[in-house]
């Protein structure tokens, strides 16, 4: 049996109830290590590089993590005046959520049609076990896709897993081949919890992938994504084992951009060169200004720099040339007056 020990008290700092009672199961470890370092050290402010030093994790997690927090409502954003500028969806329609949580029947399903960001997946309140149960018994499919998922996971799914799996098919719409498809994808990587299910379920439907055609073709890019950012962790040091959400949007870009490891390579040198780190946002912007200029290997990139450095010393040239020509002008006026001056004398 375990237990607390009494000298765990010596030194306390609160934590609010809810981050227990609701975001334990959605928020990453990440998440959850950003926000007990910000209770921790509240006196000392929010900083990115502080959190990024602390914490041994990525300028870019930390971000993705204190958006994470402010979209339920634990953090704000202010402006340097000290405006909030973004009042999170979620307190915005709590009154509404209320109203449904009193009501005994199933959650409705929402339009197929997905949003155009993640943050308006809708919020709605978790089934409860005798829904479940009815739901169970009045449809095949959903008996199917319990039964189904038990032998995907290998175990004996509960309460929770239950509610995921129904919130995708009931309140998401996945196709229940669709669900399955994701749960044999994560269980396959070892990632196959609770909380990552309904976190990844959440962003397929965001992406509007509705069969199984388009599960398999999003499973080979993000395959092609992992098997990048690995590349690139060991050249670069990268020290997270996989791409948060906000990179793994970045290199689907890339990837969707034609991009080779070897040209973003190029760019992560640059990035440091300019930056002295390594910011998937600076290296977006480079690649992106790459692609507009039709630039797609690194011969593209001499040709370019060859034509740059070309244009600036015709430039450079031109201006001399007119210089020489202005200052001739000037000598040749200069000669006519004192050839006439003497002329006159």
């Amino acid at each position: 049996m375990y237990i607390l020990s009494p000298d765990c008290y010596s030194a306390m700092f609160a934590v609010p109830a809810s981050v227990a009672d609701k975001y334990l199961t959605q928020a990453s470890l990440e998440e959850l290590k950003v926000l007990l370092w910000i209770f921790r050290n509240q006196s000392s402010g929010i900083s990115v590089d502080a959190l990024t030093g602390a914490l041994g994790i990525s300028a870019d997690s930390v971000l993705c993590a204190l958006d994470f927090w402010v979209s339920k409502g634990i953090l704000q954003f202010q402006d340097e005046r000290g405006n909030v500028r973004f009042i999170p969806k979620a307190q915005a329609q709590k009154p509404a959520e209320e109203k449904k949580v009193n009501s005994p029947a199933p959650a409705p399903a929402v339009p197929k049609k997905a949003p155009a960001m993640e943050t308006e997946v809708p919020v709605l309140p978790k089934p409860t076990m005798e829904q479940i149960a009815a739901r169970m018994q009045e449809d095949a499919t959903v008996r199917s896709l319990m039964t189904q998922a038990q032998q995907i996971l290998g175990r004996t799914i509960g309460l929770d897993m239950q509610t995921t799996l129904l919130t995708l098919f009931d309140t998401y719409g996945l196709q229940k081949e669709v669900i399955l498809t994701l749960l044999q994808h994560l269980a396959e990587q070892g990632r196959a919890s609770t909380a990552n299910i309904a976190k990844i379920g959440k962003i397929w439907f965001s992406r509007e992938i509705e069969t199984l055609d388009d599960a398999n073709a999003y499973i080979q890019r993000i395959s092609a994504v992992e098997k990048l950012f690995g590349e690139l962790k060991t050249v670069t040091g990268i020290s997270t084992p996989r791409p948060t959400q906000k990179q793994s949007e970045y290199l689907l870009s890339w990837v969707d951009m034609g991009f080779s490891l070897e040209m973003l390579m190029r760019a992560y040198e640059e990035t440091a060169e300019r930056t002295g780190k390594i910011s998937f946002n600076y290296m977006d912007r480079i690649l992106k200004n790459w692609h507009n200029d039709g630039i797609k290997t690194p011969q593209d990139i001499e040709n370019a720099r060859k034509q740059t450095a070309k244009a600036k010393q015709e430039k450079a040239q031109q201006e001399t040339s007119f210089d020489l020509d202005a200052a001739l002008r000037k000598a040749t006026v200069s000669a006519k007056k004192h050839s006439q001056g003497k002329k006159a004398e």
